[in-house]
């Protein structure tokens, strides 16, 4: 049961006073970007409907609207709306977004096609310490195009992906807390068959009482659960806090030196979006950077204990102060400042932000670390690897440069390896 009740008002856009949608706490340019649609819709008898962004917000791209709603902190939401497009150029541009305290609190984009009937967006969020959230819907660098919305809700939601291990203890109370009932012996193990992070639809599974438990029937319960959240389409973090993680890591890597046996490997530690909130990071008294540089450590002792003499590397955001090493991150709990004091001096780190390409070589090459330059891109020049070859060239123990490609876009790579050679 939600407690407090939680709603968005107005949320099927029916009620419209001299062009502005009651219960929200604004939407841009009421009567150019936003309009109330009475003749499509989804839900009742009107939908939101945004359209000249390009014409009216050349330089951003905005058409939102926003609501501020009152939540309990530390409690799972999923919010869900309607979407239809018409030629909404990009198609990345519309999202939902729950906003607090200067950040995202869940990062989702929800891969619209650029013309597309109605379809429903779900997905869920926690409110972490916050009483009152922004909900916001709608366009971000849009350039062209249509998008209409309609029967925009939210709802607290009981443990739908509920997370299952060691560090992410399932507790149930009486109502006062003064009784902690036991799984396996007052109710069964709480588990989301239907566990999906980035599939938030399906009902949350009913707590299980057992014969013979201490739990009336008819009693009120307080829950406590972790649940799994993605980030923007399907990233899902491991936690580096969990000992089965390096367990599997070991069988990996012993897996990679009989069927393989490389010389080298690239740790793939790179945009750590959450972390710290579980009971096992909490135990640990350790700072964020403390736990990711000591997750990092581990693998090179893991794959190099099988691996003798291997050279490693790993992608530099989460070490960078210039980039991600920092707080205030996504939905990380904690500061990852400092992590570059925790990991091998050994490392070689893959230097990949070209905006902070001088100050992140730099950086690295003072504190006595070698570098590699993640170059590239997918773009349709080769002006992205030159300017790393001109920061490289000024960059002590800098190692060499990396054809970097995310959508095996192979189509520069022979005019790539001229350039590099000619260095």
């Amino acid at each position: 049961m939600a407690d407090p009740a939680v709603q968005i008002v107005n949320g099927g856009f029916e009620e419209v006073a001299r062009g502005k949608f009651k219960g929200y706490r604004w939407h841009d340019e009421p009567g150019r970007i936003t309009f109330q649609d009475t003749q499509i819709f989804k839900e009742g008898s009107a939908s939101l409907r945004i359209e000249n962004v390009g014409q009216f917000s050349p330089q951003h791209g905005h058409g939102r609207i926003m609501q501020e709603v009152a939540v309990a902190p530390r409690r799972c939401y999923r919010l869900s709306c309607w979407v239809k497009t018409e030629g909404l150029r990009p198609a990345s541009a519309f999202k939902p977004q729950v906003l607090a305290g200067g950040r995202a609190l869940a990062p989702f984009e929800p891969g619209l096609a650029e013309t597309g009937d109605w379809r429903k967006i779900t997905m869920v969020f926690n409110s972490l310490r916050h009483d009152r959230v922004g909900v916001y819907a709608g366009l971000w660098g849009g350039k062209e195009g249509k998008v209409w919305l309609d029967d925009l809700r939210i709802e607290e939601v009981g443990p739908i992906n509920v997370l299952r291990r060691p560090g992410a203890p399932v507790v149930v109370r009486s109502e006062d807390g003064g009784t902690i009932y036991e799984e396996g012996k007052d109710f069964a193990a709480l588990e989301d068959p239907r566990f999906r992070p980035w599939r938030p639809e399906h009902d949350a599974p009913a707590l299980k009482l057992l014969p013979g438990g201490r739990i009336r029937d008819g009693e009120r319960l307080r829950v406590s659960w972790y649940h799994a959240i993605s980030i923007h389409e399907s990233q899902v973090s491991i936690c580096m806090s969990e000992p089965k993680v390096y367990d599997i890591w070991r069988t990996q890597a012993g897996l990679l030196r009989k069927h393989l046996a490389p010389k080298k490997f690239l740790l793939s530690m790179d945009e750590v979006r959450t972390g710290g909130s579980c009971a096992a990071c909490k135990a640990r008294k350790m700072t964020m950077a403390q736990i990711l540089g000591d997750c990092i450590t581990r693998q090179v002792e893991l794959l190099r204990d099988a691996n003798p003499g291997a050279e490693v590397y790993c992608w530099s955001d989460m070490l960078d102060p210039n980039h991600n090493a920092r707080g205030n991150y996504y939905l990380v709990d904690g500061d990852f400042t400092g992590s570059w004091n925790h990991v091998p001096k050994d490392l070689i780190i893959v230097c990949w932000y070209f905006k902070m390409r001088e100050r992140s070589l730099k950086f690295f090459s003072d504190q006595g670390f070698r570098t590699l330059a993640g170059a590239y891109y997918d773009g349709d020049t080769l002006d992205n690897p030159r300017g790393w070859l001109e920061a490289l060239d000024r960059t002590p123990n800098a190692r060499g440069i990396m054809y970097t490609t995310w959508r095996n876009k192979y189509d520069l790579l022979a005019a790539f390896g001229d350039l590099v050679s000619r260095r």
